[in-house]
C-alpha cells in the first residue's frame, strides 16, 4: 500500500513537473505500472492431475465455497484454459457468480503457442516463423501422422482459424461473457477420437473476423476458444466463511495435467500463471507431473490440496477442504501480498530508472530545442479522434440497429412482434367480445329478443367506433416500441463509449478549473453528449397523418359497414363462436397491419433523426489546435522551461522519495524495535 502511495504522489508531481511529450509519457507508464501491480489481488494457482476426462477442480467448488455453491468450472476437460475465480466477501449466506468475463491472447501470444505446438509434434519453432508455413508444414505432416500428432495438428490448425475469428478481440481483457455460455463452448481434447481421424484442411481459414463488439454467444466462443486465455469469475462469498476483508482472492484454475491431454498451448499457458502466481494448490495431492511442474518455480508457496476421492465426496466429508481454505487464507495470502509487495517494489526501482534516464535525456538536449507537445493537449487530441470514430461507427449501426435486421427490444423480441403483442392485447380487450363470449351456449351466440338490442351487438358500426379508438392509440404504441428499441440500441452500444467517458471525466473535466471562456464551455457540452447517448431515444413526436383519419380508418375497416354481424341471424349458421373467432383476427389483422406500417415509417424516421443529431454532433466536436489547446487549458503564451530546468525538478522529486523511503524504514525498525522491547 505505501509503495502504491508513493507512486501515485511521484506519478502526480512528475506530471506537475514535465509538460508533456515522451519522457512525461514513459514516466506515467510505469507509475501506473506500480500502481497496477500493488493493486492486483492476490492469486493462488489450483494445479489438478488426474487420468480421467474430468477437470478435478470441478468437485471442489462445493466443499470449498458451501452448499449451494454454482459449478465454476465445466465437468470435462478442455484444450485448456484458465480459469480465475475472484473471491469477494460480502454479507450474504452463500456463494454467488457476480459477473463473468474473457481474456484473449494477443498475437504475440498465439505466436508463442504455434511454436510450441510446432515443437512438440517435432518440427522446431525456428522453421515455422509465420503462419502459411506453419500451415504448410502442419500439410506435410499430416498423412505420416500418428493419432497423437494429428491430435496437435487439428489444434494448430484450430488455433489459426480462432485467430482470423477473433481478430478484434485479440489482446482484449475483460469482455463480458455467459458461464453457461463459455461452459457450452468448451472443445473436449481426445487424442485418437474424431480429431485424430478427421483432416482439418482444406478448411485451413476462416471466412473472416467477427464484428467488433460481437456478443460473445457459446457459438461465437465454440470458434474463438482457442485463443481465450483466461475466463475470469467474480463470485461473491460469505463474510463468515471467507474473511476476506476488502481484499480480494483469486484461485487460478489451471488446465489438468493428463498425459492424453497435453497440448503446447495449455502448457503455455500453465507456464505463464505459474509464474505470476504466488502459491499453489496441488490437486489431487502431490504427484509427479504436478511437483515437476511447481519445481521450475522456486518462489511458489505449494500448497497441498485434498485428494480426488475426499473432492468427489462433497458435503458428507468437508474437512479436507476446510483444511485447503484456512491454507488458502494463511499461507497462500501471507505468500500472495509478499510476492505482491515484491514487485510492486522493483516496479517502483524500475519507475525511479525510468527517471533518472529522464534527468540524464534532458540535460542532453539543446536548450533552444522545441519542447514536446503538452500531454494534456495530446491526450484531448487522441481522444476527440476516438470520439469521432465511434461517432462514425454509431451513424453506420443506427440503421441496422433500429430499423434493421439487429433491431431488438431489451428482452430480445423485435420491434414488428412488439407492435403486434401490443395491438393483439389491445383488440382482445375490447368490451364487445366480453358480451359476445357471454352469450355463447352450446357453442352459438344466444340472440337478445328479436335482436332488437345490441345485446350481443349485431351491426357493424359498434366495432367500427371502438376500432376507430384504437388506430387514435397506435402512434402512441409504434412510439413506445421505437423508443424501447433505440434505448436497446443504446444500451449495447454503450459500454463502447464506456473507457471514452472515464478519459472525459479525468482529463477534460479539470480542465474547467484552469480558466474560463464560452468557447470551452461550449467544447465540454459537445464532448459529454458524444459519450453519453440517453438523449438520443426520444427524437420527438412522429409527422404525418394518423391512420385514425377518417377516411384511412374507414378504408382499413375490415367489416361491410350495411352489412350486419354474421350472428344476426337466430337460425344461421353465422351463430357459431368460430365466426365471432374469425371476425376478431379480421379486425386484429386491420390494426397490426396499420400499425407494422406506422412502425416502419416511425423507424425510419427515427433513424434519420439520430442520424442527423449524431453527424451535427461529430462536426460540432472540437478540431483546430487552438480549440485543442484551449480545451486541455494550455496557455500559448506561457515560454517553456528550458531542459536543464526540468531535469532538475525530476532530480528534486527523486531526492524527496528518497527522503520518504528512509523514513518509512525508520518507522519501521522503530516499530520492530519496541515490539521486540
Amino acid at each position: 500500500m505505501r509503495t502504491r502511495e508513493r507512486a501515485e504522489r511521484l506519478l502526480a508531481a512528475v506530471t506537475a513537473a514535465l509538460p508533456g511529450g515522451p519522457h512525461a509519457d514513459a514516466a506515467r507508464a510505469a507509475s501506473e505500472r506500480v500502481v497496477r501491480v500493488a493493486q492486483a489481488p492476490v492469486s493462488v494457482a489450483l494445479l489438478a492431475e488426474g487420468d480421467d476426462d474430468h477437470v478435478v477442480s470441478h468437485h471442489l467448488w462445493p466443499p470449498l465455497l458451501g452448499g449451494g455453491a454454482p459449478a465454476l468450472t465445466p465437468r470435462r476437460s478442455t484444450l485448456g484454459y484458465v480459469t480465475a475465480v475472484r473471491l469477494r466477501a460480502v454479507a450474504r449466506e452463500r456463494a454467488a457468480v457476480r459477473a463473468v468475463s474473457v481474456s484473449f491472447l494477443d498475437r504475440a501470444g498465439i505466436a508463442r503457442c504455434r511454436s510450441r505446438l510446432l515443437d512438440r509434434l517435432g518440427d522446431g519453432p525456428a522453421s515455422a516463423a509465420d503462419w502459411p508455413q506453419a500451415l504448410a508444414q502442419a500439410r506435410r505432416l499430416w498423412p505420416a501422422a500418428d493419432a497423437r500428432c494429428r491430435a496437435g495438428l487439428t489444434e494448430l490448425v484450430a488455433l489459426h482459424r480462432a485467430e482470423v475469428f477473433a481478430e478484434h478481440l485479440l489482446g482484449v481483457e475483460g469482455v463480458p461473457a455467459r458461464l453457461d455460455a463459455v461452459h457450452q463452448a468448451t472443445m473436449p481434447f481426445h487424442v485418437g477420437g474424431a480429431a485424430g481421424g478427421v483432416a482439418p484442411f482444406p478448411d485451413a481459414t476462416a471466412p473472416g473476423p467477427y464484428e467488433p463488439g460481437t456478443e460473445l454467444t457459446e457459438s461465437v466462443l465454440h470458434r474463438v476458444f482457442p485463443v481465450v486465455r483466461r475466463v475470469t469469475v467474480e463470485v461473491d462469498v460469505p463474510h463468515d466463511r471467507w474473511p476476506l476483508a476488502d481484499e480480494p482472492l483469486d484461485l487460478i484454475d489451471l488446465p489438468v495435467l493428463a498425459p492424453h491431454l497435453r497440448t503446447g498451448r495449455a502448457d503455455l499457458l500453465i507456464e505463464d500463471e505459474l509464474g505470476a502466481a504466488s502459491a499453489a494448490v496441488l490437486l489431487p495431492g502431490a504427484r509427479g507431473d504436478a511437483e515437476r511442474a511447481v519445481r521450475a518455480y522456486p518462489q511458489l508457496t505449494v500448497l497441498t490440496g485434498p485428494g480426488s476421492a475426499a473432492l468427489r465426496a462433497g458435503a458428507p466429508a468437508p474437512a479436507p477442504a476446510d483444511d485447503l481454505r484456512a491454507a488458502l487464507l494463511g499461507a497462500g495470502r501471507d505468500a500472495g501480498r509478499a510476492a505482491r509487495a515484491t514487485r510492486a517494489h522493483a516496479a517502483h526501482l524500475d519507475l525511479r530508472r525510468v527517471l533518472r534516464a529522464t534527468v540524464a535525456a534532458l540535460d542532453e538536449e539543446p536548450p533552444a530545442a522545441p519542447p514536446p507537445p503538452p500531454a494534456a493537449q495530446e491526450r484531448l487530441r487522441d481522444l476527440v479522434g476516438r470520439i469521432g470514430t465511434e461517432l462514425t461507427a454509431l451513424i453506420d449501426d443506427v440503421g441496422r440497429g433500429v430499423a434493421g435486421p439487429e433491431a431488438r427490444l431489451d428482452g430480445g423480441m423485435t420491434p414488428q412482434d412488439a407492435v403486434t403483442q401490443r395491438v393483439v392485447a389491445r383488440v382482445h380487450a375490447w368490451p364487445q367480445w366480453a358480451v359476445l363470449f357471454a352469450a355463447v351456449a352450446e357453442q352459438h351466440v344466444q340472440p337478445g329478443d328479436g335482436f332488437d338490442r345490441e345485446d350481443p351487438p349485431a351491426r357493424p358500426d359498434v366495432f367500427e367506433a371502438t376500432f376507430r379508438a384504437t388506430l387514435r392509440e397506435l402512434p402512441s404504441v409504434v412510439g413506445e416500441v421505437v423508443d424501447a428499441t433505440v434505448a436497446a440500441w443504446r444500451q449495447r452500444r454503450s459500454p463502447r463509449l464506456g473507457p471514452l467517458k472515464a478519459v472525459l471525466l479525468d482529463d477534460v473535466e479539470p480542465a474547467r478549473e484552469r480558466g474560463d471562456g464560452d468557447g470551452r464551455d461550449a467544447a465540454l457540452t459537445t464532448l459529454r453528449r458524444a459519450v453519453q447517448l440517453d438523449w438520443l431515444t426520444h427524437a420527438g413526436p412522429a409527422d404525418g397523418a394518423s391512420p385514425a383519419d377518417a377516411d384511412a380508418a374507414r378504408q382499413a375497416f375490415p367489416l361491410a359497414p350495411d352489412r350486419p354481424l354474421p350472428w344476426h341471424d337466430p337460425h344461421g349458421p353465422g351463430r357459431h363462436q368460430a365466426t365471432v373467432m374469425r371476425v376478431r383476427r379480421e379486425l386484429v389483422e386491420a390494426v397490426r397491419r396499420l400499425a407494422v406500417e406506422g412502425l416502419a415509417v416511425e423507424q425510419a424516421r427515427r433513424v434519420d433523426a439520430i442520424r442527423h443529431a449524431l453527424r451535427e454532433l461529430r462536426a460540432a466536436l472540437p478540431r483546430t489546435d487552438a480549440e485543442i489547446r484551449a480545451l486541455a487549458g494550455v496557455d500559448p503564451g506561457v515560454e517553456p522551461d528550458p531542459p536543464q530546468v526540468l531535469a532538475r525538478r525530476v532530480e528534486a522529486l527523486l531526492e524527496e522519495d528518497d527522503l520518504s523511503s528512509r523514513a518509512e524504514e525508520d518507522n519501521r525498525m522503530s516499530r520492530t524495535a519496541e515490539e521486540g522491547r
